[in-house]
């Protein structure tokens, strides 16, 4: 369905869940593919898996010596980046903010927001020498619509929010017609990762809570969110840009 041959794409926080579905979309569809991950165990089978055109980059995302090194490869090895999904993510324990951990709010701003700043930039620098790119980052429905007990996760996503709706501001009309769209998805209770089955298994009341916050009174695939991601990297929507698009059940439209 989409064409990707011959695209440079990153994935971050690409050995689980929606980012290593939307790494195996990505190849399939022709696409050389760069993952940056903190286990490198799993980031050496994901790229065994996915064969050749899968290269794992051991990173950090919120460490920014680790960013530069690991952007001076992409750009030694490939000279380009057409695509970018910023996937790496975090969330803190839950509890109200007056009972929160300092050291929680760090690691989840770190990570989240830190991390995809980081990348943005060096995405952005590489995808300006050619005037032509897209990239997609991962909010979530907590950034839309606030929920209580996750302050660190909820500012976190909301920070993403105002990083995409910048850039692509900034970089919608460039020299020459050029253009870098910038979307981000905000996925809703999506199965995997935070919903793994043992964690569902674990706290049934829970489950049930996250389920019942959706219209459609069910969980999301990873699969579901990769409809929309690759759909934002692909040229379908190359009239899209500064979307923050909720792939959520109508968990968002449902607060309205």
């Amino acid at each position: 369905m989409y064409d990707f041959l011959g695209k440079v794409c990153l994935v971050t926080g690409g050995t689980a869940g929606i980012g290593e579905t939307v790494s195996e979309r990505l190849i399939r569809a022709g696409a050389e593919v760069i993952v940056f991950g903190r286990d490198e165990e799993k980031g050496a089978a994901l790229a065994d898996r996915l064969g050749e055109h899968c290269r794992f980059i051991a990173c950090d995302v919120g460490d920014p010596a680790q960013v530069e090194q690991a952007f001076a490869t992409i750009r030694s090895v490939y000279g380009k980046l057409d695509c970018a999904f910023n996937n790496a993510g975090v969330t803190a324990r839950y509890g109200a903010l007056a009972d929160s951990c300092p050291e929680d709010w760090m690691k989840v701003m770190n990570i989240n927001v830190n991390g995809t700043y980081h990348c943005m930039r060096h995405e952005l620098q590489l995808m300006l020498t050619r005037g032509i790119g897209a990239i997609v980052n991962t909010s979530s429905c907590a950034g839309v619509v606030p929920i209580g007990g996750q302050v660190a996760y909820v500012a976190s996503k909301q920070a993403i929010n105002g990083m995409t709706q910048v850039a692509s501001i900034e970089n919608a009309r460039l020299e020459e017609g050029g253009c870098i769209r910038v979307n981000a998805v905000a996925p809703g209770p999506i199965l995997g990762g935070m919903n793994s089955e043992a964690r569902l298994k674990a706290a049934p009341e829970n489950t049930q809570r996250k389920i019942n916050v959706t219209s459609m009174k069910r969980f999301g695939t990873a699969d579901e969110v990769a409809n929309a991601v690759l759909w934002l990297l692909s040229e379908q929507a190359a009239y899209v840009t500064g979307v923050i698009m909720p792939i959520d059940g109508g968990y968002a439209s449902g607060k309205f």
